[in-house]
């Protein structure tokens, strides 16, 4: 199986939010934007752990 792997650097600055990937692709958001992905994510969490939970490749499910 191969295996890769994204990596991301997050920024917040007085522009708003960047999210910068490691092929140079950036996602840029105005500071309303990025606070409105953060409320939408906000309402998705608990829908977003069950399904990283079910994606881990771990057989142990550790919580903190």
């Amino acid at each position: 199986m191969e295996e890769s792997t994204e990596r991301y650097n997050i920024t917040v600055g007085d522009g708003g939010l960047e999210i910068h990937s490691s092929d140079g692709n950036i996602v840029s958001f105005t500071p309303t934007e990025a606070l409105m992905l953060l409320d939408i994510l906000k309402n998705e969490e608990e829908k977003l752990k069950l399904l990283a939970e079910q994606a881990s490749p771990l057989p142990i499910r550790i919580r903190f």
